[in-house]
């Protein structure tokens, strides 16, 4: 089985760049235009958040466009810079979003031999991570319903610290999702928001973090590291579960990109 984990898309408005340096919405058609023409096709596509940059309505409009040129199956969860209500409605397609647990946007996946547990991490006006109590129940009674299949749980904010700086902000509920997944061992958890390819073993857990579409973040791991992004290829990840294990494939578009920066997030081009 092959699952493709897309993350930190940034879409904007009006197909406007992201930060002002990133042309994102180019990059999202290149991306669904390489994956079709993928062989063997992947078995699915997961989107593990920040599809808009601003959550703008006309930016999951052309998502959902660009997203239905795939004629395999898309899952999408919410990343800081979405807005919660707009994904769930306007990409209701792509995130049957379990009403159990509403307003999040949190569901499962049963279709394949691997078991998909998609977890909203995601707060309003909010960039760090967290684990909402009602989001914490129905992740320990869905792991629990089935722990004889390998999963892949997939949030977009990571609880562990990087050493990336001003990225490293505390995850609200790092002790009970660590918990959580530690009673679980089939679980591995998949994650985005950092804007660099991380694999890492948290709490006993193995965790990787999804390179981005857009904006890769300068390595940088120094206190104040984490504030530089660059122009540079598009890359995902491609989990592979063959034999009884998942490998985690880091993988970037083929094609000639520019390479710029870096450029501060803080401080954008103009």
């Amino acid at each position: 089985m092959r699952i493709v984990q897309l993350s930190d898309l940034h879409v904007k408005s009006g197909r406007a760049y992201a930060f002002n340096a990133a042309d994102s919405s180019s990059v999202l058609e290149e991306t669904v235009s390489h994956l079709a023409a993928m062989d063997p096709a992947p078995d699915c596509i997961v989107i593990s958040g920040d599809i808009a940059e601003h959550g703008e309505q006309d930016a999951y409009d052309f998502a959902r466009r660009t997203l239905e040129r795939l004629r395999i199956p898309v899952y999408v969860i919410p990343g800081n810079h979405d807005n919660r209500e707009r994904l769930r409605d306007t990409l209701r397609a792509f995130c049957p979003a379990d009403p159990a647990v509403a307003p999040y946007v949190c569901y499962t996946v049963d279709a394949f031999p691997l078991r998909l547990v998609m977890v909203d991490s995601s707060h309003p006006g909010s960039h760090s991570g967290h684990l909402h109590a009602p989001v914490a129940r129905w992740l320990e009674k869905t792991l629990a319903a089935n722990t004889c299949m390998p999963t892949l749980v997939f949030m977009h904010h990571p609880p562990f610290r990087s050493a990336l700086g001003v990225m490293d902000e505390p995850f609200q509920g790092a002790d009970e999702l660590g918990a959580i997944l530690a009673a679980n061992p089939q679980a591995r958890l998949c994650c985005g928001h950092m804007h660099r390819g991380i694999a890492t073993t948290w709490r006993g857990v193995t965790g990787v973090v999804c390179p981005p579409l857009v904006l890769p973040i300068v390595l940088d791991l120094s206190p104040g590291g984490g504030d530089l992004f660059t122009l540079g290829p598009p890359s995902y990840l491609l989990h592979h579960y063959f034999d009884g294990q998942i490998n985690a494939h880091f993988c970037q578009l083929p094609g000639t990109w520019e390479y710029a920066g870096p450029y501060s997030f803080s401080n954008p081009p103009a």
